[in-house]
């Protein structure tokens, strides 16, 4: 019963570098597009949720919030894609690619 608490805790660990990665996945896009292609509203939101991931305990996150949060960051990709355009590449990194 020890390693399946300590699974459970594990799970909780990546719960919350999900919804880092989504975080900083739309805050580092939006600074590549420039201002005004994301909503100012969204990115705000995007950078309080960042803001507010430092009192936010493992115990806390919830699988379904990890969820919506995921699929609202795979929506506003979509979205981006289709306004910038299906033959243009945006790179969120610098440099050369694997």
């Amino acid at each position: 019963m020890i390693f399946k608490r300590f699974m459970h805790k594990q799970d909780r660990k990546y719960f919350r570098q999900r919804v880092e990665s989504c975080v900083e996945t739309i805050l580092e896009l939006d600074q590549r597009l420039g201002d005004g292609k994301i909503k100012p509203e969204i990115v705000d939101q995007f950078r309080r949720l960042r803001d507010s991931l430092q009192y936010v305990t493992d115990d806390s996150v919830d699988e379904k919030d990890i969820n919506r949060i995921e699929e609202a960051t795979n929506h506003l990709l979509q979205e981006v894609k289709r306004l910038v355009g299906e033959n243009e590449r945006i790179s969120l990194y610098e440099g050369l690619a694997h």
